[in-house]
């Protein structure tokens, strides 16, 4: 592991685990955490046929972790547990501007999904079931959502 990914990876735990203590979280974030990113990390970098694991192997393992402790959740909205259409609609619509005209880039909408855990297929998905249902609109280059 190169110095700077050790420094990287260290900072990044640091962080995991203040947020671990200000969130109501229920999952415990501990050196053993440390260890499981560390592993992780050296198998994505494995998996890649490289001899040093980089930046990106460490992102990769903490989201990893992340929808791992996710999964566990028991948030429930409106009495049922959300599925992933719900969860990616939810994350949307918060990017949408709370005034004016409620358009979004398709780009800014993949990577913030990417972000948490979804795939490109999965936000294609949703997308057009919401546009079929009238929610938002696409434009004709895909490169802009409007929300009616």
């Amino acid at each position: 592991m190169q110095q700077d990914s050790e420094h990287y990876l260290t900072g990044a735990y640091v962080e995991m685990r203040k947020e671990a203590r200000n969130s109501k979280d229920t999952t415990f974030t501990s050196a053993r955490s440390l260890l499981a990113i560390l592993r992780l990390s050296t198998a994505l970098a494995r998996l890649r046929l490289a001899d040093v694991v980089e930046k990106e192997d460490v992102n990769e393992a903490m989201r990893l972790i992340e929808m791992s402790k996710e999964s566990l959740s028991t948030e429930e909205t409106a009495g049922r547990k959300q599925n992933w259409k719900d969860q990616v609609f939810n994350l949307v619509k918060e990017m949408a501007p709370a005034k004016g005209a409620k358009s979004i880039k398709m780009a800014d909408i993949m990577e913030r999904c990417a972000s948490k855990g979804f795939k490109p297929h999965q936000v294609e998905e949703c997308i057009e079931e919401y546009e079929e249902l009238n929610v938002w609109q696409v434009n004709t280059a895909k490169t802009r959502l409007t929300i009616l």
